[in-house]
């Protein structure tokens, strides 16, 4: 399950040249900044994307998405690290999205995930948890999670390259968690008839595959150590 009860959501690539810098600042300055804030609970970093949806995909998991709106966020994004906004222009695909999970179901973090987003994701609970409990006994998924968009989070305050697949975000998401990869096309054909034939998922976009690269929680922080950021 979700850690709290809002999530933060970031879809991005990143220029070619930098993807091994993008990797060590990210996991290194980005994600622990974020997670020093109060309320920030748990962040995972996906990876190797294949659908149509950005390479990297970012969540944090909050308390609520109040922290969103607070001082201590708000001054990260107004006033980023020297590193931070030598990043900013190399994104690609860039989009983000303040969540409400309908549904969290399933237990642990697992090494494989799949997404797909909607321009509209209709709040039909006890439907959901029907075809997500059905789904979770039946197959290999671990974790399902059903997502509504937010509107009360306001968007980044500076400029990134043209995002990709905004068009399929205004709805919400839904994400399954598997064990291995290569077990995602398996549930994905068994999803398919529980979303579409109650209309649960009406215009949803074709899945992207992804690979968990890194996860940490709030109270492994202080392990963390700074690295030196790469000359040039």
């Amino acid at each position: 399950m979700l850690k709290g009860q809002g999530l933060l959501s970031l879809w991005n690539g990143v220029e070619p040249a930098r993807r091994a810098e993008y990797d060590l600042w990210h996991t290194r300055e980005h994600v622990p900044e974020r997670l020093a804030i109060p309320g920030m609970l748990r962040a995972r970093r996906y990876h190797r994307g294949e659908g149509p949806l950005p390479e990297f995909l970012t969540l944090y998991e909050l308390e609520t998405n109040a922290v969103l709106a607070g001082a201590p966020y708000r001054a990260l994004l107004e006033t980023p690290t020297a590193w931070s906004r030598s990043m900013r222009p190399s994104f690609r695909g860039f989009f983000r999205v303040g969540h409400r999970p309908l549904l969290s179901r399933g237990g642990g973090v697992a090494g494989a995930l799949m997404a797909t987003t909607f321009a509209d994701l209709p709040a039909a609970e006890g439907r959901w948890e029907s075809a997500a409990e059905r789904i979770l006994r039946e197959t290999a998924a671990t974790a399902i999670h059903v997502l509504a968009k937010d509107p009360a989070v306001a968007p980044v305050p500076f400029a990134v390259p043209p995002g990709g697949g905004e068009a399929h975000a205004d709805g919400g998401a839904i994400l399954v968690e598997c064990h291995d990869r290569a077990c995602l096309a398996g549930i994905a054909a068994a999803l398919a008839p529980a979303l579409d034939g109650p209309g649960l998922a009406l215009g949803r976009a074709p899945w992207t595959a992804y690979d968990l690269a890194y996860l940490i929680d709030r109270d492994e922080l202080p392990q963390v150590v700074a690295p030196s950021r790469p000359e040039g």
